[in-house]
């Protein structure tokens, strides 16, 4: 028993020290990032929950533990005003921004590694959050050529990737890296795949095809578009049912609350003496 005992409290005080050490990262990784402090206090909850089912936490991956609610709402607050900077997203409504934050995946780039060569096909355009990337031409002599830094806030590929999937071409149509593109320091970064980014086109292709004629696309495409607007319409209806069914629910507990209510006091003067006749007994 004593042995059983000094285990657990030994295991005790070795998730109180990672709890302590995660808190520190997480204060840093916050900091980092420009996000409010008020969140430390929700991510510490779920980081006791993981170290108490002896799971080990990693700071950098900490949105894939957190609620899918808090999650989106650390890339919108990360990445909408990135993506407002986007030229072809400038006059997009929110709802379509808002759409691609819930597509993008977190992404870390090593000081020694390329993320793009000159001549690579764009299958992701990324958005950078944190760390400095290098992008330049090459001369065929390993000089660089019109060289450029970009940092937090700024982004690789997005212009290029949105033409692309503004004309629902084929994968085979990707385009291709002007530049290089290596990091220079760590760099910390979301990315949206050109695979999510044609799923979310699809899904609003109304904003893309608002200066074009329907002519202008072949057959298969305008199936993709009945087909994605019809999966709204569907969505929307049962939403709509869910939110009655919601409504309805509150309104039958709201009114048998009031039902009980009224039974209780009824029962209540049935059973207690009022009191002027209690006054009388006495």
């Amino acid at each position: 028993m004593q042995f059983a005992i000094t285990r657990r409290s030994e295991k005790i005080l070795t998730q109180q020290r990672r709890s302590h050490e995660i808190g520190l990262e997480v204060d840093l990784w916050l900091s980092r990032k420009g996000l409010p402090s008020y969140l430390k206090e929700v991510i510490m909850h779920i980081v006791q929950q993981k170290l108490e089912q002896n799971k080990d936490v990693q700071v950098e991956n900490i949105l894939s533990i957190l609620p899918s609610a808090h999650s989106k709402y650390i890339k919108r607050y990360l990445c909408l005003a990135t993506l407002k900077k986007v030229p072809m997203l400038q006059t997009m409504e929110v709802k379509l921004l808002k759409a691609i934050c819930e597509h993008l995946e977190t992404v870390d780039y090593a000081e020694d590694s390329c993320i793009f060569r000159e001549g690579d096909r764009l299958n992701r355009m990324i958005f950078i959050t944190h760390g400095t990337v290098q992008t330049y031409k090459t001369n065929g002599k390993g000089g660089k050529i019109g060289s450029k830094f970009l940092e937090k806030g700024d982004f690789y590929g997005a212009d290029e990737l949105l033409d692309w999937a503004s004309k629902f071409s084929s994968f085979d149509d990707l385009p291709t890296s002007m530049r290089m593109v290596k990091p220079v320091t760590k760099v910390e970064a979301f990315q949206l795949s050109a695979d999510n980014l044609k799923s979310v086109t699809i899904k609003y292709w109304w904003h893309f095809t608002k200066n074009k004629e329907l002519i202008a696309f072949n057959n298969s495409q305008l199936e993709e578009f009945a087909a994605a607007s019809l999966e709204t319409a569907i969505r929307r209806r049962r939403q709509a049912k869910k939110d009655t069914i919601r409504s309805l629910h509150k309104l039958a507990i709201s009114s048998a609350s009031m039902k009980l209510q009224r039974v209780i006091s009824k029962v209540m003067r049935d059973q207690l003496p009022s009191p002027v006749s209690a006054l009388k007994d006495n």
